[in-house]
């Protein structure tokens, strides 16, 4: 799609784009709209009214609406997969790796992209551009089974369905966006490791004794 962000086209416009739009904060704002107003619901008009700018602004970046949608997808399986690779680079034991994969991937949710997780809904993105994400969705549960997986093989985790735990961590991990407040109570890093440890826990054979966030 030529028009994509940070794409070939428009970039002899981007010299002109206004400072206060960046890229991380259209798909943080876009996803936020999206969750709240649902996608068929949500026009660039709100975007760029959420960002507090023109939408001829946004068109410096963004080609459409699906544009917008494809790119919080990329971006967030990007922080996704970079999660688990950092984990597998660091350490060998798959319970330390489960922590460094969520603990991550929550803080950059939401520090990095402020929550710029939404759902995949149907018919939004063409089938080829709903077929990458599907691809890249798929492998990064692959790749998360394979450290459940490991576990068990390796008595660190007790014998389970490795493709229903992550199925459930996933969706758990997913709703954050739809609750999380950069102003409430919690600090992002707190959630990401009360978060890590709860599900560590919950699939350990040998449960440690971390305290969690107490209320």
């Amino acid at each position: 799609m030529a028009g994509r962000l940070g794409g070939v086209a428009g970039a002899g416009k981007r010299a002109k784009a206004r400072p206060n739009v960046t890229r991380e904060r259209i798909l943080a704002e876009s996803a936020r709209v999206f969750n709240r107003r649902g996608y068929d619901a949500t026009t660039l008009d709100d975007i760029a009214r959420a960002l507090g700018v023109t939408k001829a602004a946004l068109y410096y970046y963004v080609e459409n609406k699906e544009d917008v949608l494809y790119q919080c997808h990329t971006k967030a399986l990007d922080l996704a997969t970079d999660a688990v690779q950092t984990a597998l680079a660091q350490t060998p034991a798959p319970d330390e790796q489960l922590r460094i994969v969520f603990r991550r991937y929550i803080e950059g949710m939401t520090d990095q992209l402020a929550g710029a997780v939404v759902l995949l809904y149907e018919g939004a993105l063409s089938p080829a551009l709903n077929r990458r994400i599907l691809d890249r969705r798929d492998a990064y549960e692959r790749m998360l089974r394979g450290i459940v997986e490991d576990g068990i093989a390796r008595g660190i985790f007790v014998p389970c369905d490795s493709k229903l735990v992550v199925f459930a961590i996933l969706g758990a991990l997913n709703w954050i966006p739809r609750w999380y407040d950069a102003a409430g109570p919690r600090a992002a890093t707190d959630i990401a490791t009360s978060f890590a440890e709860f599900f560590v826990r919950g699939l350990s054979t040998n449960p440690s004794s971390t305290t969690l966030l107490r209320p």
